[in-house]
């Protein structure tokens, strides 16, 4: 049952995928794109969690972004796309909130797991890629679209330990946030203030500093004398 929970979670982001493809409106292709980009890729980190990493957060995870897609009805037409995706989203968070996950996931944290903290700031990272397609219905300015690459980037950096992501979390993130902010409407600009704000927050944290230099300050090794 994990693997068809994990699947159909899988099929629902990709069909939330198509849909954004063949209809994107109510926004422009190039948010839709945005989007759609955004919806796959943390469909596919949010499988491989269910199926390789087996933390509690990972259902977590998959349950927030299902219910996150299912926020695109609101707006949404409706399309066989619609219809799939809707059928799909509800088999996968009645499987995650079943008993089926029970056994499968671990109850306690994994030697060596960097903690919730930074978990959450590499998935935020990312998530700022579909977030800049929905605050920017009429299209993407070029500053949202460095906003997006800049969240690309630092996410990978930051999940493969490179000190310098962490120093670009802390810094040039949010000078990007407030750019594309100033370039969206007064709704889009509140959101990614307040994703900005967590997200700078998390990157400020002990834990974050330590998951990518977790022993920091070490004194160079003495040569012995003879």
């Amino acid at each position: 049952m994990p693997y068809v929970i994990a699947a159909a979670a899988m099929a629902a982001g990709l069909a939330w995928t198509m849909h954004l493809l063949v209809a994107p409106d109510p926004w422009e292709a190039d948010a839709a794109l945005a989007i759609a980009i955004g919806t796959l890729v943390l469909s596919i980190a949010a499988m491989t969690a269910l199926l390789l990493s087996r933390g509690r957060w990972s259902r977590y995870f998959a349950i927030i972004l299902l219910v996150a897609e299912l926020l695109i009805l609101l707006v949404a037409d409706i399309t066989g796309w619609v219809i799939s995706a809707l059928v799909l989203s509800g088999l996968a968070l009645a499987g995650l909130g079943g008993p089926w996950m029970q056994g499968w996931l671990r109850q306690r944290p994994a030697a060596g797991a960097p903690g919730g903290g930074p978990i959450l700031l590499t998935i935020g990272t990312f998530a700022l890629v579909p977030l800049v397609g929905v605050v920017s219905p009429s299209g993407l300015e070029p500053a949202h679209g460095l906003l997006g690459a800049a969240g690309i980037l630092l996410s990978w950096g930051y999940l493969k330990g490179g000190f310098w992501a962490i120093h670009g979390l802390r810094f040039v993130l949010p000078a990007l946030v407030v750019i594309a902010a100033a370039s969206s409407p007064p709704a889009g600009a509140a959101t990614l203030l307040a994703a900005g704000a967590l997200l700078g927050y998390l990157a400020w944290t002990k834990a974050a500093r330590l998951a990518v230099d977790p022993m920091p300050g070490l004194p160079a090794p003495r040569r012995r004398k003879r």
